[in-house]
């Protein structure tokens, strides 16, 4: 312990980037959470429309982050050796793979709204709620990955607080026009879901024009010229798949996952997806600060590991190993804390209250683990350089474990809510033992950039 807490040098590091990552990922929760409390207002249906509605943009941002998971291991392992070049080249890839998959699901998202709902549920309100919803949030695709394609490329050199301000700015935005837009306000027409879809589409719009505004207007290294970007040759992308594409899997596999999660809980019944909604959103509020430590994990990892610094990226790794848990323990207190006070934000009955509230504490008790389990999977070993482990114990705990387990659990054994949940939590535990051995046996050190030399040229 002494020599984590008393290593000045580290939290300095971690600090520079963690909070402005954290801060970032707690605005944009707490979008989610104004979307989701003023929504909460119109009642259950609304919310579980939104609700499984953001499962299909779930799975988009998580393949879209796959994506750019891949370019952020090589930005920061060539930012480690001030490779501006090769950034640019990585950046204009991200981007244009980022672009297919956006016109993709964008696609398949305005021609058949009704069959995405249907694969969630059968309940024709929720359906139509849910198309409304989705036939305008399917515009903000492409915008998402602009933005989160450059904010990837300014944290991975250094530059963390633009996008942070950018999502602050979209939280501000998308406040105000949910309460024009949703309830009627200023002389608009009261439009309910379809209101709440308007107001983010118009805030993610801003967003994006303040952080490309900002990347171009300050010259950063990610300022690159569409001839940079697009310079990459085939064996440019070719090299780019080869550890990138376990990435992008991972992400795939565990966004299905989730998705199928929510298809056993709709099976219990409506106010059990009203009920993982409205705790999803409250527990991401306290999980901002795992996710903030995993990224900050992945650039400072990265970056030793392109700095041909590898005894110091391990060093790195073992003290983030020992500190994610305590944060997860503080994170855990604090949801257990406050739960209760935050219900009270939400019109629900009391049976979807009491449910929330014991997923919440299972949550809140499962926060350790599951802050070790990000902080590998999403840290330590992406910015290692190492994909493919992560990859399999993803796949193997997901689909040979959780979802077997709680689809018996809620069909056959017709478990309540929190049951299933606590059932399908046990995950965490199992991801643990291989993550713990994983780190130790220090086999998740590889020089990608090294591969890339020859296609770089």
């Amino acid at each position: 312990m002494k020599k984590l807490f008393g290593d000045k040098k580290f939290f300095l590091t971690i600090f520079t980037l963690v909070i402005p990552i954290t801060l970032q990922n707690l605005i944009s929760s707490s979008l989610n959470m104004i979307d989701n409390m003023m929504i909460g207002r119109l009642g259950e249906s609304e919310i579980a429309a939104v609700g499984l509605v953001n499962q299909y943009f779930f799975i988009f941002m998580l393949v879209l982050s796959g994506i750019n998971a891949g370019t952020g291991i090589f930005m920061s392992q060539f930012w480690g050796r001030k490779d501006k070049g090769s950034i640019k080249k990585v950046l204009g890839l991200g981007l244009v793979l980022g672009t297919i998959t956006s016109l993709i699901f964008t696609t398949v998202a305005l021609l058949a709204p009704q069959l995405i709902m249907r694969i969630f549920t059968q309940e024709v309100q929720v359906i139509n709620l849910g198309v409304q919803y989705l036939r305008i949030i399917a515009v903000t695709f492409m915008l998402t990955n602009i933005t989160q394609a450059y904010s990837t490329a300014l944290r991975c050199t250094g530059i963390a607080k633009p996008p942070m301000v950018a999502s602050l700015i979209g939280v501000l935005v998308n406040a105000s026009l949910n309460w024009v837009f949703i309830f009627g306000m200023m002389g608009a027409p009261a439009m309910g879901v379809a209101g709440a879809a308007l107001a983010t589409s118009i805030a993610r719009l801003i967003e994006t024009a303040f952080v490309v505004g900002y990347t171009y207007l300050y010259k950063t290294t990610a300022a690159a010229k569409l001839k940079e970007m697009l310079s990459f040759n085939m064996e440019f992308v070719k090299m780019y798949f080869r550890t990138s594409s376990s990435v992008i899997i991972n992400e795939i596999v565990w966004a299905l996952g989730i998705t199928t999660y929510s298809v056993i809980y709709a099976r219990i019944g409506i106010s059990a997806v009203a009920s993982m909604q409205i705790a999803t959103t409250i527990n991401n509020m306290f999980m901002v600060m795992g996710i903030g430590l995993a990224t900050a994990a992945s650039i400072m990892v990265g970056n030793k590991i392109g700095a041909g610094e590898e005894e110091e990226a391990i060093s790195y790794a073992t003290k983030l190993g020992i500190l994610a848990p305590i944060v997860g323990i503080l994170a855990g207190a604090s949801l257990w804390i406050c739960a209760p006070f935050v219900m009270k934000a939400f019109n629900v009955n009391a049976d979807t209250y009491s449910a929330t509230i014991s997923v919440l504490k299972i949550m809140s008790a499962f926060a350790p683990l599951r802050f070790f389990n990000v902080l590998m999977i999403v840290g330590v070993f992406r910015g290692g350089g190492d994909t493919t482990y992560s990859m399999l114990v993803q796949l193997g705990t997901v689909w040979c474990f959780s979802v077997p387990v709680g689809f018996i659990s809620a069909v056959y054994l017709k478990f309540n809510l929190p049951q299933v949940f606590f059932i399908i939590c046990l995950e965490e535990l199992v991801k643990v033992v291989f993550e713990a051995k994983r780190l130790r046996s220090k086999k998740w050190i590889r020089n990608v950039v090294e591969d890339l030399d020859l296609a770089a040229v």
